[in-house]
């Protein structure tokens, strides 16, 4: 318990394929993520979710998870939004403790700022069910995000660690292995089997399987605790609160574990380190995710 605490891509006509390295965690995550939610959900909570996905003939939060990377690839002429690529994390040098909106968000276009902001649109009974239904998208994405620690850091303007390659047990996946990619896939793959597809396509039922698994282990302590941030009402001091369990986590291990060496092959002692922190990072996520959806889908 303490060391738990503690520590679509077709678009139109046109086929995209993207690096690992655009998106966090990649899609088995956030679907795991989306997973654990999904049965932490109240009944009323289900049903008003299940409203609004079935405006595109969605069912589950898992098949909307990954939407908002997709939409971000997508030149605007063809109906994308580049401009919320920035949505997704927030840059915050390793030489600073915590998150400071004014150096590291001044535009307000980042995930600690962006997520409370799809939080409230999520909330509001006013705003049409398509504007909540986009909501819900990001939201469900964004607390990923948030909770993915090198979307939360970076060292010398590396991007989150997308300049700094390596090798993950010899391999270097064509060049592109690099220590974002490894938080976001790499290491899932290598500990859940759960391998990428062509087009960035996964099976659903292996992520659920993964996501049963990891929701088994959360105990109801856990989860009650995960949550006290949001008990006092204010959603944003929350997500800076999980911003900085990110940076934290990005300071000490996922940079901090690294080899000296540059370009150093990483294995299994990193990999000993690394893969329970981000299992308590998508229990966290999903048990989180689940919390502010029950809240902001209570009224429908």
């Amino acid at each position: 318990m303490q060391f738990r605490v503690l520590c679509a891509s077709l678009i139109g006509a046109g086929m995209l394929a993207f690096s690992s390295s655009a998106f966090a965690w990649g899609p088995y995550g956030h679907a795991i993520v989306a997973d654990i939610a999904q049965e932490r959900l109240t009944p009323q909570t289900s049903k008003a979710a299940a409203a609004l996905l079935k405006l595109e003939n969605h069912q589950t939060l898992d098949q909307v998870a990954s939407w908002p990377d997709t939409i971000g690839h997508v030149p605007k002429k063809k109906g994308g939004a580049p401009e919320t690529l920035k949505w997704h994390y927030v840059d915050i040098d390793v030489s600073h403790p915590a998150y400071d909106q004014a150096r590291d968000c001044p535009d307000h276009a980042c995930v600690v700022e962006k997520l409370p902001e799809e939080i409230r649109i999520l909330a509001d009974t006013h705003a049409s069910p398509q504007e909540r239904l986009v909501a819900l998208k990001w939201v469900v994405h964004l607390m990923g995000d948030i909770h993915q620690p090198l979307h939360a850091a970076e060292r010398n303007k590396d991007m989150g660690g997308n300049a700094i390659h390596l090798t993950y047990f010899g391999n270097n996946a064509n060049g592109h292995m690099n220590l974002h990619s490894l938080w976001d896939e790499g290491v899932i793959d290598h500990e859940a089997d759960l391998h990428v597809g062509p087009f960035y396509s996964i099976d659903p039922a292996r992520a659920k399987q993964e996501a049963d698994r990891l929701g088994a282990l959360i105990t109801p302590d856990e989860a009650q605790y995960w949550v006290q941030d949001l008990e006092g009402g204010d959603v944003h001091d929350a997500t800076v609160n999980w911003a900085d369990e990110s940076h934290s986590l990005a300071r000490s291990v996922a940079y901090g574990a690294l080899p000296a060496n540059k370009g150093a092959d990483v294995g299994k002692a990193y990999t000993e380190l690394t893969w329970p922190i981000m299992q308590l990072r998508l229990e966290q996520a999903g048990v989180r995710l689940a919390a502010v959806l029950n809240s902001a889908l209570n009224n429908g």
